[in-house]
């Protein structure tokens, strides 16, 4: 199973280690019908709800704020921070606080089953950066792709194809779009897109992450829609 770790992996990645089974499936919401992937409309200004997902996740698991700590290399402050950040963003409890630690709510174990299928598709994207024959440059640790900001213009740039065009879809500057796209690379060790052309197009390896980074996205709008299924 991936794990939430900050620590860089550098070494062979298989997609056999990664976990498919889910202990908890949330209600179904009838929002899912609605889900509106980023289409070329906009792409709406909201609170990194993945980076701090990343965190959660490491909360929940290790089974407290001090031992997920040690898991992110951050103090345990800024997991609690995290935490509560998110508890607001989806207006739910996710924890009990007890003496003896944090325990899942009802609520958190249906968030937790979103967050490792989120997980799962990064850890996907990063073992194929590990294993590219592309790859240029060292692959940063997993940790590194929980940024929905740059996975939201590196899918509308895949759709739309020229950085002006994300970035009046954003409502940001083109700088600001190719900083993003190229911290993303250089997360990943290799381009994801070809640049030269009339129009930006994904490499191969590129063409499939945009699909492990759609699906992300398309997560965490459900997640977003149907918090309130969670609640009991």
């Amino acid at each position: 199973m991936a794990s939430w770790s900050t620590c860089s992996t550098r070494s062979r990645t298989t997609g056999a280690s990664r976990s498919r089974s889910w202990s908890t499936t949330p209600r179904r919401c009838t929002a899912s019908r609605r889900c509106n992937r980023t289409s070329g409309r906009s792409i709406a200004m909201q609170d990194d709800l993945l980076r701090q997902l990343h965190a959660f996740g490491a909360v929940a698991e290790s089974g407290g704020i001090r031992p997920s700590s040690l898991v992110l290399a951050r103090s345990p402050a800024t997991s609690t921070r995290a935490v509560a950040r998110m508890e607001r963003i989806l207006a739910v409890m996710l924890f009990e606080r007890t003496v003896g630690g944090m325990r899942l709510t009802p609520a958190g174990a249906g968030v937790l089953a979103r967050a490792r299928r989120i997980r799962d598709e990064l850890a996907a994207v990063h073992a194929q950066a590990l294993d590219s024959c592309q790859r240029a440059g060292p692959v940063a640790a997993l940790s590194a792709l929980f940024n929905e900001r740059r996975l939201q213009l590196a899918v509308a740039l895949a759709l739309l194809g020229r950085m002006p065009d994300v970035a009046q879809l954003a409502d940001v500057s083109q700088p600001a779009v190719s900083q993003a796209i190229a911290r993303l690379e250089a997360d990943l060790g290799q381009p994801v897109f070809v640049r030269g052309g009339p129009r930006m197009e994904p490499t191969d390896i590129g063409s499939r992450w945009i699909i492990h980074f759609t699906r992300v996205l398309h997560e965490l709008q459900q997640l977003r829609q149907c918090a309130g299924a969670y609640r009991p």
